[in-house]
């Protein structure tokens, strides 16, 4: 799941810079790239939601749900709905607005006193935000091509999600493959093999016994019976001496 999540957010940064590189055509001219990445992102994204079990944030905003609303970005683009730059820029500054804020934990802005990572993150959410407030203005201030704008937005989102990848928790590995399940179902169907086997031996060994003592009592039956017969022989021998 971390590597899915790594890749999928490799590829969102290379389209970033596709869309710096073509930053003064028009969006339409790179909407099928950005729709298509967004798509798949969403969907690598809901697998690892779904399959993790990984929060977004602490306040229940899940990646799950994260990748649905970028499966249903993704496929907007696709399909032509966004089609001038305007739409698109309002729709990239709500994005990264909206995920800026709720990419916030209150408990680490304490930027002096936090760990690296979580500085890099901080900062990283800081810059996402900012941009995203910037693109609301932007036509005001300084008219940035807007395919430009949306390329630095795939860069922080991508980067955001890669790390992002470090830090998913699995609370279910075994769906990462399904191989360590079905080991665990192997083991114990060993187990109750081994179990039913012991009991087997332990029932051998006792009919063992058994059998063992069976014949013993055979064996000292028959010498009761050896030593019986001879008694008797030894007594006609005796009553025909007296006669």
């Amino acid at each position: 799941m971390r590597t899915l999540m790594m890749i999928a957010s490799v590829a969102m940064t290379v389209a970033g810079i596709f869309c710096i590189a073509n930053g003064s055509y028009a969006f339409l001219t790179v909407a099928f790239i950005i729709g298509l990445v967004f798509f798949a992102m969403g969907l690598a994204e809901a697998v690892i939601g779904l399959r993790a079990d990984f929060d977004v944030t602490e306040n229940a905003a899940s990646i799950t749900k994260d990748g649905i609303i970028m499966i249903i970005f993704g496929f907007v683009i696709i399909i032509g709905e966004v089609t001038d730059d305007t739409t698109a820029q309002m729709m990239f500054a709500m994005w990264l607005t909206i995920e800026g804020v709720l990419a916030f934990n209150l408990n680490k802005i304490d930027f002096m006193n936090v760990k690296a990572a979580e500085r890099v993150s901080l900062t990283v959410n800081l810059i996402m935000l900012a941009l995203g407030i910037y693109m609301f203005f932007n036509l005001r201030l300084f008219d940035l091509p807007v395919t430009l704008l949306i390329g630095i937005a795939l860069i922080i989102l991508g980067l955001r999600r890669f790390l992002q990848s470090f830090e998913i928790e699995y609370n279910k590995p075994s769906f990462v493959t399904g191989n360590e399940e079905k080991l665990r179902e192997a083991l114990e169907e060993e187990k109750r093999a081994l179990a039913k086997a012991k009991e087997g031996i332990r029932e051998q060994k006792n009919a063992q016994r058994r059998i063992r003592k069976i014949r013993e009592d055979i064996a000292a039956e028959q010498d009761i019976l050896h030593s019986a017969a001879v008694r008797r022989q030894e007594r006609e021998l005796d009553r025909k001496g007296e006669n």
